[in-house]
């Protein structure tokens, strides 16, 4: 995959509806600053929750083998649909200290309608839809080294908490199904070839990648 492709599929698409929506919703719900690795599933006693996050660092991921999909960015809605099956074991987690809300999600498609904002929530879902693309196509990449490749870009385009709180290996562990020894093995190999700078496992930049490995 060339270098200018994976940049832009690590960009996550951000959209003026969903911050609209955001303002529709905030009337109805209250706001807490939630501590950091906290998870908030997304189905409580067989509710379908619904979370809108204002900010703060937060990933989405899978409690059944703790894998994490993606990083989310903020502002933005989670769980507005009812289309996430109940025993998918899908959370969210707070990386840092983050402010949100949570209501079921039938109370937030209620407020919609009473607001008539199916357009905003038209245009939300059209940005959802098109970040969980990017995300397939990157996580199925061709060869082991493409899944590398992706990984460390999205890494450089994290926030700076993020990427100084955790290793550059334990970030692509945590979102590939790459082995460990794989992943130290490339990594040692991209460093000692000044493809990429770490330092105590920290990424600190990514230079021009090589097409192959």
């Amino acid at each position: 995959m060339k270098e200018s492709f994976l940049h832009g599929m690590t960009t996550p698409a951000m959209s003026q509806s969903t911050r609209d929506l955001i303002d529709v919703l905030t009337p109805y719900v209250t706001f807490e600053d939630v501590p950091a690795n906290t998870q908030l599933p997304f189905s409580v006693e067989g509710v379908n929750q619904c979370y809108i996050l204002l900010s703060g660092l937060v990933k989405a991921g899978r409690s059944t083998d703790d894998f994490v999909i993606s990083s989310i960015t903020t502002p933005n809605i989670l769980g507005i649909t009812n289309r996430i099956p109940n025993e998918s074991g899908l959370y969210i987690e707070t990386v840092t200290e983050a402010r949100i809300a949570t209501l079921p999600t039938t109370r937030a498609n209620e407020i919609i309608a009473q607001n008539n904002a199916w357009e905003l929530l038209a245009g939300h879902m059209t940005v959802i839809a098109s970040n969980l693309y990017k995300k397939s196509v990157l996580i199925s990449a061709p060869t082991t080294y493409d899944v590398m490749k992706f990984q460390l870009i999205a890494l450089m385009q994290e926030p700076a908490d993020l990427r100084e709180s955790h290793s550059a290996a334990k970030y692509i562990l945590e979102r590939t199904r790459l082995s460990r020894s794989t992943v130290m093995k490339m990594l040692s190999q991209l460093k000692l070839g000044g493809y990429i700078e770490m330092e105590d496992g920290v990424l600190k930049a990514v230079h021009r990648l090589p097409e192959k490995y």
